[in-house]
């Protein structure tokens, strides 16, 4: 199991996200923002006005009340209140409070005794004084949406919600000697606050697709840009791709048929004519010195045309091209190398190449610095990855791991392409080396 895998993926996406947020360029990011902050002053607008609205009706609703009871006739507070009085006060009430959204009405002195209500029942009852009851017995309105799960409204609990309004009384010594509640039906203001609701949210969800749309329509030109850029790049890497094979083919031409041919005349040559001299002749020592030269001549010019020849190995295969490599590598040096290509596709000439030359400066790297004895090649895929991996067991990667030239320009081709590749410590105590590049539709065929 890979240990870092999910590190890794959560890597190239951090990474790709960056990428993307830079190419996309000014225009895009600031569309980008303005659809973010558009969306939440949406919601904000949206929240403040409901809950304003709600507020205002409310005290829409305790301003009528407070009218309303403030024309009633006094009420009673003496310590025996009058029957007359008390009569008056009553018929006052059921004729101008009660009815339509008020249910109920009561009247609370300072100890919580309910000292009249329209429910008979309720009057010389006592109960906790309500907190909005409080407020208005400081000289405020109260005001409250009750869920009439306290006590006090046992006789209220079909009605659902009630809006309780709390309206201090006056008595003729100027004090507050009692507070007047009222309770209403919350259904009405709640069929309100839902049409304006509504009607709010319709209202900035329109405005909030005309700004996503002309948005958008930034947005979706600058990704034209960007992708017309993209196609721009990938052409004209795709057609140095091509220009670079072209020119190594005739390289490995004109090295082999114009130079190695001729060297190959030449130290026979010089062969031939040392054979007709005495050994111990000067000019034959000379010639057979001659002839060393040509020979490493030749072997310099065999490596260079056998490094030559695994790029071009990369057309018949990337398979073909890593046994090859990997063949070359058992034969160079004492590395025991197994080599692994779990795929299901073989993937375009670009990608299989920059495989091939990443493998290669990895293996490369391994000889010189690992000190390693077993060496693995796998390539494989990933969701939609073409992955790279060449671990070893060797000293591990040094501090100076990723300073190396060859390191650099390999990371570079495989950003181009929109890929990359790290260097990390494997857990056999080596050095793993993984490089990646995503699929892309030609790599299908």
């Amino acid at each position: 199991m890979d240990t870092y895998s999910s590190a890794e993926r959560v890597r190239r996406s951090v990474t790709n996200l960056r990428s993307d947020w830079v190419e996309i360029g000014g225009l895009g990011r600031l569309a980008i923002v303005g659809i973010i902050l558009a969306f939440v002053v949406t919601l904000i607008l949206g929240f403040s006005i409901t809950r304003s609205a709600r507020g205002h009706l409310l005290d829409a609703r305790a301003a009528m009340v407070v009218a309303v009871v403030n024309d009633l006739p006094p009420f009673p507070t003496g310590a025996v209140p009058s029957r007359g009085e008390y009569a008056i006060f009553d018929v006052a009430v059921r004729v101008t409070v009660l009815g339509g959204e008020t249910v109920r009405v009561k009247v609370w002195d300072r100890d919580g005794t309910i000292v009249y209500s329209d429910a008979n029942e309720l009057v010389d009852q006592r109960f906790d004084l309500p907190l909005h009851a409080m407020i208005a017995f400081e000289g405020g309105t109260g005001l409250h949406v009750s869920d009439l799960t306290d006590p006090a409204h046992a006789f209220d609990r079909g009605h659902g919600q009630l809006i309780e309004i709390y309206v201090p009384i006056i008595g003729d010594d100027g004090e507050i000697g009692v507070v007047f509640e009222v309770e209403q039906d919350a259904s009405g203001l709640n069929d309100a606050l839902a049409a304006i609701t509504r009607n709010v949210w319709a209202s900035i969800s329109i405005g909030l697709v005309a700004i996503g749309l002309v948005m958008a329509v930034g947005i979706a030109a600058r990704t034209r840009e960007v992708n017309r850029r993209r196609r721009q790049a990938e052409g004209l890497l795709k057609s140095s791709f091509s220009a670079q094979e072209a020119e190594r083919r005739r390289v490995v031409s004109a090295l082999h048929d114009d130079i190695g041919q001729p060297m190959y005349r030449l130290l026979y040559g010089l062969e031939g004519s040392r054979a007709k001299l005495d050994p111990s002749d000067p000019v034959a020592v000379e010639l057979g010195h001659l002839a060393d030269i040509v020979r490493d001549m030749d072997g310099t010019l065999r490596k260079e045309l056998r490094l030559l020849h695994f790029e071009l190995a990369a057309d018949a295969g990337l398979s073909t091209a890593l046994e090859e490599l990997v063949d070359l590598t058992r034969l160079e040096t004492d590395l025991e190398v197994a080599l692994s290509i779990d795929l299901t596709y073989e993937p375009s000439a670009v990608r299989r190449t920059e495989i091939y030359r990443a493998a290669r400066e990895a293996i490369t790297n391994v000889r010189k610095h690992a000190g390693a004895e077993h060496l693995t090649v796998r390539v494989f895929e990933e969701a939609d990855t073409l992955v790279l991996e060449v671990t070893d067991d060797g000293r591990g990667p040094g501090a100076d791991h990723d300073a190396g030239l060859g390191l650099s320009t390999t990371r570079e081709r495989f950003r181009s392409l929109d890929g990359d590749l790290t260097i990390q410590g494997s857990a056999s105590g080596g050095t793993r080396f993984r490089a990646w590049l995503p699929r892309v539709e030609k790599d299908f065929v």
